[in-house]
């Protein structure tokens, strides 16, 4: 059934000081994490386990159906696919374990930061992301998104000001 799963970009290593935009979407887009107490048990592993593979998590949300990461590597061994596969691994287990259903859609879409990409514009979109969903009309009223690193606020305040399209 996955038949495609998504490449890496080919060459680069996925190791060391890079920032990156993931995206891991939960299986057959089920709505996993719409239970509070799923999403918020989640959302208060993501800092602690990233940390300890030398990332910080600079911006995060987690919807019902997929999880979006702002990474940015603090080592030179820090390793993204690793990373990802053993939190992916670490949290499909314990999904199955309660469940007995799989969590993960196979592999995860990265985008890797370049030098010139305009840090801003990825945070906001992670944090507008339940906005743009219908799930808040305010992103500091969304309870699972935030970073390891700075409080909702400084996050917003980094973003700068951002409104739906709809409300311009």
């Amino acid at each position: 059934m996955w038949q495609n799963r998504v490449r890496r970009a080919k060459g680069f290593d996925y190791l060391g000081y890079q920032r990156y935009l993931i995206t891991l979407t939960t299986r057959l887009r089920a709505r996993s994490f719409a239970d509070p107490q799923e999403a918020g048990a989640l959302s208060a592993q993501i800092g602690p386990f990233f940390a300890a593979r030398h990332f910080d998590v600079l911006a995060y949300c987690v919807m019902p159906d997929h999880v979006h990461l702002l990474l940015e590597g603090t080592s030179d061994d820090a390793d993204l696919r690793e990373a990802v596969r053993s939190w992916k691994q670490r949290t499909g287990y314990d999904w199955k374990q309660r469940t007995g259903m799989q969590l993960w859609q196979p592999g995860f879409h990265d985008r890797v930061m370049r030098e010139g990409d305009d840090t801003r514009l990825v945070v906001r979109y992670i944090l507008h992301n339940p906005v743009r969903a219908g799930l808040v009309m305010d992103a500091r009223r969304y309870p699972w998104s935030g970073s390891s690193q700075y409080t909702f606020e400084e996050l917003l305040e980094h973003a700068g000001d951002w409104a739906p399209e709809w409300k311009s």
